[in-house]
């Protein structure tokens, strides 16, 4: 335990060390940066002093350069003014001119046409009157022709139907009759298949019952020699496990647990008298343990004595053994490899953190720890 906790302050210690060197570093670098960002600041400002007075004289040159131009554009504006001047006042004389003229064409034109759409309109209107009396007295004539036409229609088929409808309830009625004789004929004959169906049925299931039953008998038996065999191959495994673990975690200081192999009873294999509810009965798993003192070790230069004395198992206080079997289901689910217990039985490393993070937490002795948790993977 002493070296556990002296290896965790070893590594704070290096952890606080990386960190004062790596603040160290940084400030550095941030001085650099500043140094450089100085001297980039003072190169900029002399750079944009120097632009500064460049544009300057541009600009000079610039606005003498505006002036005469503008100068020039006044002059030149004020000729062309003079000029545009001159020719917009002829254009309007001459086009006031021509409006007139235009005018007084214009009203000789519609004048012109005014009459000449009128006589057209008239002889249009004269010709639609005629046009539409004539095709009146034609759709008269045309509708009493129609109207004679669908009445005789209407008779004719009115007969029709009357005849057929006479002739369908002759043929739906003799249909019927033929049907029905047919229907009670095929049932008959379905009732006789299915009885004879159903007797089959019957006689093939009671001897397809027969036949499971002898099987589930066999294999169930088949199955309680083979699981009562792995049973007792897993505890002498499960057994030896614990005696190693226990020797090789608290070899010369703590005592060493040899659990002796418990052989484990037969199960009882009931015969199945029905198919689909018989299952094999499951062995239990209760075996005595019992516990080896070892005496401390004398001085030097005499051989260390162990007395293998079984002892009945200590019983342990309910509250700490609950708080033991929830210490280690937190530790198990909280692994990343998602191990189960037997996993983490086999594990020698992660036992070893867990014993020790149990006895810091919990404050009890290790070996109840590592027992409850043995307790647990045989159990899973």
């Amino acid at each position: 335990m002493a070296s556990l906790m002296q290896g965790f302050a070893e590594a704070r210690q290096r952890r606080l060390q990386e960190r004062a060197d790596f603040l160290a570093e940084q400030e550095l670098a941030r001085q650099k940066r500043e140094k450089d960002l100085q001297a980039q600041s003072e190169a900029t400002a002399q750079y944009l002093a120097h632009a500064e007075q460049t544009r300057l004289a541009w600009e000079q040159g610039r606005q003498a350069i505006a002036e005469n131009a503008l100068e020039a554009r006044l002059d030149e504006l004020q000729h062309r003014a003079s000029q545009v001047s001159e020719y917009l006042l002829k254009l309007n004389i001459s086009r006031k001119e021509q409006s007139v003229e235009d005018s007084e064409n214009r009203s000789q034109e519609v004048r012109t046409r005014t009459f000449k759409t009128r006589s057209q309109l008239k002889h249009i209107h004269k010709a639609r009157i005629r046009a539409g009396k004539a095709a009146s007295e034609q759709r008269q004539q045309v509708m009493q022709e129609r109207v004679a036409l669908t009445q005789m229609q209407i008779e004719d088929l009115t007969k029709e139907r009357l005849a057929s409808a006479k002739l369908a309830s002759e043929l739906r009625t003799r249909e019927a009759e033929d049907r029905a004789s047919a229907t009670a004929a095929q049932i008959q004959a379905i009732n006789k298949q299915r009885i004879s169906q159903g007797q089959q049925d019957a006689a093939s299931r009671v001897q397809e019952a027969s036949d499971r039953t002898a099987n589930v008998r066999d294999s169930l038996e088949q199955i309680g020699a083979k699981r009562t065999a792995e049973a007792e191959a897993q505890t002498q495994n499960l057994q030896a496990f614990h005696s190693e673990l226990r020797a090789s975690v608290w070899a010369g200081a703590r005592s060493v647990a040899v659990t002796p192999p418990v052989a484990k009873p037969q199960p009882e294999v009931k015969p199945a008298p029905k198919v689909a509810e018989q299952s094999p009965s499951k062995p239990s798993k209760k075996s005595a343990k019992a516990e080896t003192t070892v005496k401390a070790p004398e001085p030097a230069a005499k051989s260390v004595e162990v007395k293998e004395e079984p002892k009945e198992t200590p019983k342990e206080n309910p509250k700490t053994s609950g708080k033991i079997e929830q210490f280690v289901i937190d530790y198990v689910s909280q692994l990343s490899t998602n191990s189960s217990l037997l996993e983490v039985v086999n594990d020698r490393d992660t036992v070893r953190d867990l014993l020790a993070q149990g006895a810091n937490t919990l404050k009890v002795d290790p070996s109840d720890i590592l027992n409850t948790l043995l307790q647990m993977a045989e159990g899973s």
